[in-house]
């Protein structure tokens, strides 16, 4: 245990988001209450009660919804229309973000073989993002490795 002075201690700074199904009218309670519990648990005390943000999830649409049961992708509520291996390659991708996989590892999940130049991945990824725009598409390049689905993009995969 090291004690520190109040000059000395690190800042940190903590994102906390909970996903709770409660009448709007007791949101700004239940906040609250929340509040005081992480203070609790935690030993801390805010200066200030930082402002709490309640979003009623039943208006806001995430960008972008893979939906594997229907095999439907939707971006900002309109549907693309992908060909299996885009949306094969998507949702693999979705279910593992900020995993980076090279091509030939993609070529074996995805295509289920590596008898496919590694290119073709390339190409798919390419016409994947070209069907996403003007939205950014959630999968990132990363150079000289192969591509990650990026978990800070505003993705729900069902």
């Amino acid at each position: 245990m090291t004690a520190w002075t109040d000059e000395a201690r690190p800042a940190v700074e903590l994102t906390v988001a909970v996903r709770i199904r409660i009448d709007p009218g007791h949101a700004a309670d239940l906040t609250a209450r929340l509040l005081e519990s992480f203070e609790d648990t935690l030993g801390v005390r805010f200066g200030e009660r930082p402002e709490a943000q309640v979003v009623d999830l039943a208006t806001r649409r995430p960008a972008v919804r893979i939906e594997a049961g229907s095999r439907r992708v939707l971006v900002r509520g309109t549907a693309l229309e992908l060909t299996r291996l885009e949306f094969e390659l998507l949702l693999f991708l979705g279910r593992h973000p900020d995993v980076v996989f090279d091509r030939r590892t993609l070529l074996t999940e995805v295509w289920g073989s590596v008898h496919c130049g590694v290119r073709t991945v390339d190409v798919h990824v390419r016409k994947l993002r070209g069907k996403f725009a003007p939205e950014p598409a959630p999968i990132t390049t990363v150079r000289g490795v192969g591509y990650r689905f990026d978990s800070s993009a505003e993705v729900v995969v069902v």
